[in-house]
């Protein structure tokens, strides 16, 4: 698993958590099959012209400027992403503990203005990674991982971009490599 703060530059990262505000969101999503919770959700597309085309245009600069600024193509063997998507929780949506398809997730916190002590980390295989706006957290996607839920005292709606990825070679045997 690896954290990468500062992901994009200040202003760009200000922009992009204003477009989040600007959204209409959809209460349809099951992070996990056969659970009852449901989450708050958008779908953006598999690629960068169906993301452009559906009107997410301003979503693309957090990939691309992740993928050169950090290397993942030389540290993931990735060469894009096979779908992006937004999730959201309010206080009172309890998520589940699940895995995802593909081999890796990439998950950015785009609120800049989240405060600490309303919660809505993330736990990835037993680690809590805290939610900090202009972060991104990658890891493998088969890891059991969950939103931690939102405090009471917040009545801001706790929002993330998710990028999910093949590797170009190797599969999830590959990712035993990264590790350590």
């Amino acid at each position: 698993m690896d954290v990468y703060d500062n992901v994009l530059e200040e202003h760009v990262a200000e922009f992009v958590q204003l477009q989040m505000k600007d959204l209409s969101w959809q209460y349809d999503y099951y992070s996990r099959r056969g659970c009852a919770n449901k989450h708050w959700h958008i779908f953006c597309g598999h690629n960068p012209k169906e993301v452009v085309d559906n009107g997410y245009e301003w979503v693309q600069p957090i990939w691309d400027t992740a993928k050169y600024k950090f290397d993942f193509k030389e540290k993931y063997a990735l060469d894009d992403y096979v779908r992006i998507y937004m999730n959201a929780h309010t206080h009172g949506i309890e998520p589940h503990m699940h895995q995802d398809d593909g081999d890796f997730t990439m998950i950015y916190y785009p609120r800049c203005d989240w405060q600490e002590d309303w919660g809505g980390g993330t736990v990835v295989d037993g680690t809590l990674i805290e939610y900090v706006g202009n972060r991104l957290v990658v890891f493998d996607a088969h890891l059991p991982h969950m939103a931690m839920p939102v405090s009471r005292q917040c009545y801001e709606l706790r929002t993330c971009i998710v990028f999910k990825c093949n590797l170009e070679v190797g599969g999830v045997d590959r990712l035993d490599y990264y590790k350590n």
